[in-house]
């Protein structure tokens, strides 16, 4: 991820009704203009900062340590998830799914408010979906491959 894609996506984070996420957005617009050929993210993140008033500052500060302590995780998330793919890793025990899709039957039809154990009924059948779909697609993508 470049700095402008992770500058991007912290900035996504913050309140847009804020006094910072409208500083942030003046000072990319002027920052643009008087540097078409690109600018360092980080001086879009000052300039803007620059702009609030002391008060200001003080508001948007639990913003940006909520950005980027998410932002973090985030990453951490990223890379196990990318070592247990190197790895070709599964989470999944092999009667993991048996378990859920028998949780399921068992409540069937599932209501708005069904719960399986204290979860969402709905939210397991969702999660057991999805991971069907992803599999489909995994075998589509290997059988466009060769």
């Amino acid at each position: 991820m470049t700095d402008r894609e992770a500058f991007d996506e912290i900035a996504s984070s913050i309140d847009d009704s804020s006094a910072f996420y409208g500083a942030i957005q003046e000072a990319r617009a002027k920052l643009h203009r008087e540097h078409p050929g690109g600018v360092d993210v980080t001086l879009i993140g000052h300039e803007a900062w620059r702009q609030l008033t002391p008060v200001q500052q003080a508001q948007a500060l639990d913003g940006l340590f909520v950005a980027y302590i998410v932002r973090l995780h985030d990453e951490e998330r990223a890379a196990k998830l990318n070592d247990a793919a190197a790895e070709v890793k599964t989470y999944l025990e092999g009667d993991d799914e048996h378990v859920l899709h028998d949780a399921l039957s068992a409540v069937r039809p599932i209501g708005e408010n069904t719960e399986v154990n204290g979860v969402c009924a709905s939210a397991l059948a969702n999660v057991l979906d999805e991971l069907d779909l992803l599999r489909h697609r995994l075998a589509m993508t290997r059988r466009d491959d060769g």
